[in-house]
């Protein structure tokens, strides 16, 4: 995979990660729910794919409003130039040109197929709500499954994007892709089950089985985030050495520590263990969201400084 040149991500882009990631795995987590759980898991699949489809609206406006122009939206999907200056690797549709190797093109078609799938399995939910439709089990199962796998990649391709830019911190961070699915899963699974427990006493049992997901997986992100951490650590170079520090004891180090670390995952968890009142489990939610985009922020932050 070609190095990008820059890495350059405003803000509007970490939150275009952070929303692709919790949509990514509120969409699986409610795929998950929807296969094995049965009746039970109703509530889960239902929210699980309606926050998946809110989650990603956003996406393209903001991939829209840093791109600066619109048509360059269509332009990461395909290119109308010509075949010598796209490459062998080019699938050549008419006058079109598809770069599948792209970091750039996998993502953008990624995001439109994702979208296409979160949209249907979101509407399959609202006609049973709403009496509209007839038993959407076997659509929903089918759109759920493509989904997921789409779902997945949405999740952990800001990881695999960041390591195809020349800037150390990210060049050695073969666990990143992992850590940001993580944070996808905890954020999806979190966003859920903070609107589940304003629901009442019905969405009890749904919260039960969430807490099931939270915790393994808050376990997770603790883990890809110190493999990570180790890895980078590891890979030697003054460049790799200097982000690290920024992140670890610099100017970067008390949102790292205290925000994704401390209040983002070490607290929530300890909460989830504590306690399974509704209150409570909307606290630790928050802090997960909180968390989740800090901790793809500050990364991403840190490693922008240092250019080589």
């Amino acid at each position: 995979m070609p190095l990008l040149q820059s890495a350059d991500w405003p803000l509007l882009i970490d939150l275009y990660f952070f929303l692709a990631g919790l949509a990514g795995g509120a969409f699986v987590i409610a795929t998950i729910a929807h296969l094995v759980g049965g009746e039970r898991s109703r509530n889960v699949v239902r929210v699980g794919y309606y926050v998946s489809l809110l989650a990603l609206i956003p996406a393209p406006v903001l991939l829209t409003v840093d791109l600066g122009v619109p048509s360059r939206f269509m332009h990461m999907l395909a290119v109308t130039k010509p075949d010598p200056t796209i490459g062998m690797s080019a699938i050549n549709i008419g006058s079109l040109h598809i770069k599948p190797f792209s970091p750039m093109n996998m993502g953008a078609w990624a995001l439109l197929g994702f979208g296409v799938l979160a949209f249907l399995a979101a509407l399959s939910v609202f006609l049973e709500d709403t009496k509209r439709g007839r038993d959407l089990s076997a659509l929903r199962t089918t759109v759920g499954v493509i989904g997921g796998f789409f779902g997945f990649f949405l999740a952990a391709y800001p990881g695999v994007l960041l390591g195809a830019t020349a800037r150390p911190l990210f060049q050695s961070a073969s666990f990143l892709g992992a850590l940001f699915l993580a944070v996808g899963a905890s954020t999806g699974a979190a966003a859920i089950a903070l609107i589940l427990s304003f629901v009442g006493q019905e969405a009890g049992g749904a919260l039960s089985r969430l807490r099931q997901i939270i915790i393994p997986v808050l376990l997770l992100q603790a883990v890809t985030l110190a493999l990570f951490l180790v890895k980078v650590g590891m890979s030697g170079g003054e460049g790799t050495a200097q982000s690290l520090a920024l992140l670890l004891s610099g100017p970067y180090s008390l949102i790292f520590w205290v925000g994704a670390v401390a209040v983002g995952l070490i607290v929530p968890f300890v909460l989830q263990l504590a306690s399974r009142q509704p209150g409570l489990v909307a606290i630790s939610a928050v802090l997960i969201l909180v968390g989740g985009f800090l901790v793809k922020y500050v990364i991403i932050a840190a490693g922008q400084v240092v250019l080589s």
